[in-house]
């Protein structure tokens, strides 16, 4: 049974549908997820959990705690259907309690970011982790406690912390080495397995080519520029894009922004777009640093440049790529007021072609290639279920 988290989007279940077409063959899998996707899934291929799981009748609770508690009753019913022999899951922090009760073995997809393993100078002690922010601070598990005690009795599992949920018998690591790092004393470091990134290459379809090729005619030889905050971060991003559509470059972006009438022609929106391909015709990427974005400019050999979240998971890893010399940070502005003349700086290093050392990027490339080569879905599944 594959969990993604539940207000997660897409970014947590994408991993897990990349396993699955890896390993459809030799896995009876089934995904838990919100009834609006499992049609979809359906489609692909994909076995789906048969219950309604926040439906249409289903609206988001207004708290954590209902929440929470909703989505453990659903996770236990789940269970009861497919009775599974393992659970996979990718940030599903309920998932634990439902394993433990069960006494089923879990495997956790699981960012470095967790750890805070880079050097303290680097470190804002005030950022929160991506999941502790928006509406849903779901790791504040201590509201729940009633829920969960009514539906799982005599739980062992912590609360409020990541103590527990780093705890699953195997841990896949959605990343590289070089990259994603361990710390040096960390517990049972065999129990953790690099799968390279956990991505979904998707081709363009018709319709998208055909709007981008008007948008290209409109914006001959201009420098293009993609920028991103994925499906669930909601850092502002207005300003750099009227900045690129000002100084005339084609900017692609995810994000829908109000954009003067002079300069609409510049922009081209859409919510959802296959990363591969656009970062493959992008000159530069301004991105979030989440775990499944910040490989795609790697693996296509184009410029990056980070925006800051205040969201330690993301920014830790974003001060490593920057230490390794493939990207430039840019710090939330509440975190630095001076972040627009951070910015300004990195585009002229980008501009005079000294913002990313290349070589780096095709060492980092060919460890990616080599890791996912390398990987063995088999050897997690045989690690975790071993007593």
């Amino acid at each position: 049974m594959n969990i993604p988290y539940f207000t997660g989007g897409l970014s947590h279940m994408l991993p897990l549908l990349a396993l699955n077409n890896r390993y459809n063959k030799s896995l009876n899998s089934y995904f838990l997820v919100h009834s609006n996707l499992q049609g979809f899934l359906k489609g692909k291929g994909v076995n789906c959990v048969p219950i309604d799981y926040f439906g249409d009748q289903t609206e988001y609770p207004g708290d954590s705690k209902q929440a929470i508690e909703y989505v453990i009753k659903k996770e236990k019913e789940a269970y009861e259907k497919i009775k599974p022999t393992l659970i996979i899951e990718d940030c599903s922090l309920t998932s634990p309690l439902i394993a433990e009760k069960n006494n089923v073995p879990r495997i956790s997809i699981q960012r470095t970011g967790f750890f805070r393993s880079i050097d303290k100078s680097y470190r804002n002690p005030d950022h929160l982790h991506s999941l502790q922010k928006g509406d849903f601070a779901v790791l504040s598990l201590a509201d729940s406690t009633n829920a969960v005690s009514k539906l799982l009795e005599n739980s062992k599992l912590e609360q409020n912390n990541f103590s527990s949920y780093r705890s699953a018998k195997a841990k896949i690591i959605p990343g590289i080495p070089s990259i994603e790092c361990l710390p040096d004393d960390i517990e049972d470091r065999q129990s953790y397995f690099y799968s390279g990134p956990l991505i979904v290459k998707d081709k363009p379809s018709r319709n998208l080519l055909i709007r981008l090729g008007i948008f290209f005619e409109l914006n001959k030889n201009k420098p293009v520029v993609f920028v991103t905050t994925g499906t669930i971060d909601k850092t502002p991003v207005e300003k750099y894009i009227e900045y690129f559509a000002k100084r005339n470059y084609a900017v692609i972006t995810t994000n829908n922004c109000e954009i003067s009438e002079e300069y609409k022609q510049n922009v081209f929106y859409n919510e959802l777009l296959p990363l591969n391909y656009i970062c493959e015709i992008s000159d530069l990427v301004i991105h979030q640093c989440g775990s499944g974005m910040y490989h795609y400019p790697i693996m296509t050999k184009t410029a990056f440049l980070t925006i800051g979240t205040q969201c330690y998971d993301r920014e830790d890893i974003a001060q490593r790529l920057q230490k390794l010399g493939v990207s430039g940070h840019i710090p939330h502005p509440d975190d630095n007021p001076d972040y627009w003349n951070i910015f300004i700086k990195l585009m002229n290093k980008f501009e005079k072609n000294t913002l990313t050392d290349y070589v780096m990027m095709n060492r980092l490339k060919n460890e990616i290639d080599k890791t996912m080569a390398n990987f063995r879905m088999e050897e997690v599944i045989k690690y975790a279920l071993a007593k």
